[in-house]
């Protein structure tokens, strides 16, 4: 009986020191003005990552109001991302070349149209992206709808809210580089290298640029 229980034990203690050496972090950017910066992603590359998180759960974006929500998404490598629209009239759904000057291919190509929503049921369609990089979404329909796929090559990446933070959890301790992009930027951002300590850390970056300031949506 001792003899089958000590790789249970064992088991839960890898999980539990596991959990007491990964951190949440709290990552505060800003542009260049040094007001808080939001719609920026934000990755952490610890050097030692251990094992990768499976896929999570289908992300969602919606066409709702002729806008992608949300303007800006960031997932990992390997996610499903079901595209919904709310709206009641048809939209188009494209990917679209990236970077300054248009000149930048996106991670996966794919084109579709989408039924209105009717009887209060949204038309769908899910595409997985399983590689890096960035996506331009544009609706050749309603040619000023625009939206933004960050697809990341590590699990550990979130995306700004309005005060300019973002949260990551079950970061592991020790080295780690923080990157950021923004839909924004004309220049890559530069990577600065952290130290992951504790239960909780608050990490800053500060963006090469100034971004714009949020448009406000009519509802």
């Amino acid at each position: 009986m001792t003899r089958t229980r000590l790789p249970l034990l064992a088991a839960c203690s890898l999980l539990l020191a596991f959990r007491a050496h990964a951190a949440t972090v709290t990552v505060a950017v800003h542009g260049a003005d040094g007001q808080p910066a939001p719609n920026v992603v934000v990755q952490l590359m610890p050097a030692h990552p251990g094992a990768g998180k499976p896929p999570p759960a289908p992300v969602v974006i919606a066409q709702r109001d002729i806008h992608f929500v949300p303007y800006l998404t960031a997932v990992p490598v390997g996610t499903t991302v079901r595209f919904s629209n709310e709206d009641p009239y048809d939209h188009h759904l494209r990917s679209e070349p990236g970077g300054p000057f248009g000149n930048v291919a996106p991670a996966k190509d794919f084109e579709m149209r989408l039924a209105a929503m009717t009887g209060g049921k949204a038309a769908s369609a899910e595409v997985k992206f399983d590689r890096p990089g960035v996506v331009v979404l544009g609706c050749h329909l309603h040619s000023s709808m625009r939206g933004h796929l960050f697809v990341s090559e590590t699990p550990w990446v979130a995306v700004t809210d309005a005060n300019g933070l973002a949260t990551i959890a079950d970061v592991p301790e020790g080295a780690a580089d923080l990157r950021t992009w923004s839909p924004e930027q004309l220049a890559d951002q530069p990577a600065s290298q952290k130290q992951i300590a504790g239960a909780s850390a608050i990490l800053e970056a500060t963006l090469n640029f100034t971004p714009s300031k949020p448009r406000r949506r009519h509802s």
